[in-house]
């Protein structure tokens, strides 16, 4: 059923997992997860780069806090829906999506806010990918 379920996922820019065993396809999540963590920190850096990361910058001091609370947030937030789904093999999977979601936002979000300029100038990074891993729920 699980395997139908992320294989039957609306058609985005990422593909869905493959698999035909849950811990296949939850494999597969905590690759996309790791990439995602990546990307997130890459493009964190780059920001605090670009913000400049003297000890005493408070901009880089606030920036690093709140990305500290933005970790708590999808710790509590992923942790919920595993919690919910908890009755099936699928939570996993639900909270690998939602872990791999969010930070994929993230990470859009600090490439909006830190890594564009508001004329032609081009961002210090590529547009980041924000297409959900299973589907556009």
């Amino acid at each position: 059923m699980l395997s139908s379920l992320l294989l039957a996922a609306v058609a985005s820019n990422v593909a869905p997992c493959p698999g035909t065993s849950t811990l296949q396809v939850n494999s597969c999540l905590n690759a996309r997860l790791k990439a995602s963590d990546a990307d997130l920190n890459r493009y964190f850096q780059a920001a605090l780069k670009r913000i400049g990361n003297e000890s005493g910058s408070r901009t880089a001091r606030r920036f690093t806090q709140a990305e500290q609370s933005w970790l708590r947030f999808r710790d509590a937030e992923c942790g919920s829906v595993f919690d919910y789904w908890r009755g099936g093999t699928i939570r996993v999977s639900m909270e690998l999506d939602c872990r791999i979601r969010l930070t994929r936002v993230r990470t859009y979000t600090i490439w909006r806010d830190w890594l564009t300029y508001p004329d032609s100038t081009p961002p210090v990074l590529p547009r980041p990918e924000i297409q959900s891993v299973t589907s556009d729920r």
